[in-house]
């Protein structure tokens, strides 16, 4: 008998190590996941005046708009951070075509994800509100 009551609790121990090693490893396979720090994203919207825009966000910050229109080649205003607003919302700006400033304001107040808005102005043009998405 008392084999069987020593046999019994040696199986219920193991048991109970092997469930807590388990849990271990699931929990620390979930806590340490790499967190996709290079997730971009691309937000995108119209000016008054036809021309279309996609702002890319990568590594935490806006880097740069891509501008199309038809019948016009495509144009690249690299951005560079220049501050917050009084609301937290970080400012970027650039050029268009050497000639105009461009600034976007991300209105996530830098947590830029699906769904987040920027606000873009170029001069003479006036502003559009942009929409962010994978």
């Amino acid at each position: 008998m008392k084999m069987d009551w020593n046999s019994k609790l040696r199986n219920c121990a193991i048991a109970g190590l092997t469930g807590l090693a388990t849990v271990g490893l699931v929990f620390g396979e979930t806590l340490l996941l790499p967190v996709n720090a290079a997730q971009t994203f691309s937000c995108t919207g119209r000016m008054n005046n036809g021309w279309t825009y996609s702002a890319q966000f990568l590594n935490g910050r806006f880097t740069q708009i891509r501008w199309e229109r038809s019948g016009q080649p495509p144009q690249v205003s690299t951005l560079e951070f220049v501050s917050n607003n009084d609301k937290g919302q970080p400012i970027y700006r650039g050029s268009l075509m050497a000639a105009v400033t461009v600034t976007l304001v991300d209105l996530s107040g830098g947590n830029v994800k699906p769904g987040s808005q920027i606000s873009v102005g170029v001069e003479e043009w006036g502003w559009s509100r942009g929409n962010c998405s994978l």
